[in-house]
């Protein structure tokens, strides 16, 4: 076994290993900012109008409208903006904090939801929320990184 680590563990510490974290940024600025872009519309084409999912949210149905425009420009312009530049070290030790705020919004994004439309209004369980859940290990990991 200890030949194996030696032979695989120098793999993490070349500089390729940079890959396998802005492939991470990539993805989760993409899904998010993906997920945003219908919601943009719907807004545009109705501004007065908050998301139907929402008001049956506990919590969150009191201020639906708001709620709407707060889970879209997270997910359409917050997240994959502080994703991304929080992966630039040029700019130095704030790059760290940038990508560290972009993962808290991207918890609490994901944990709003996953507890509160999936299982709360959905009545969903654990294993229909599997691509929720990639979602949120990929933000904790910005969170925490």
């Amino acid at each position: 076994m200890s030949m194996f680590n030696k032979a695989v563990g120098s793999i993490s510490e070349t500089k390729m290993g940079v890959l396998s974290e802005w492939s991470l940024r990539l993805a989760l600025a993409f899904l998010f900012f993906n997920h945003g872009l219908p919601k943009i519309e719907a807004l545009i084409a109705a501004p007065g109008e908050p998301f139907s999912y929402i008001l049956p949210m506990t919590f969150f149905g009191g201020f639906a409208l708001i709620s709407s425009y707060l889970v879209t420009i997270s997910e359409l312009v917050l997240i994959p903006l502080f994703i991304i530049i929080g992966g630039f070290s040029l700019i130095g030790k704030n790059a760290k904090a940038i990508s560290t705020l972009g993962g808290l919004i991207g918890v609490c994004t994901m944990l709003i939801i996953i507890f509160f439309f999936h299982f709360g209004v959905k009545e969903e369980g654990i294993l229909d929320v599997k691509y929720q859940l990639s979602l949120l290990a990929m933000s904790l990991y910005f969170l925490f990184k």
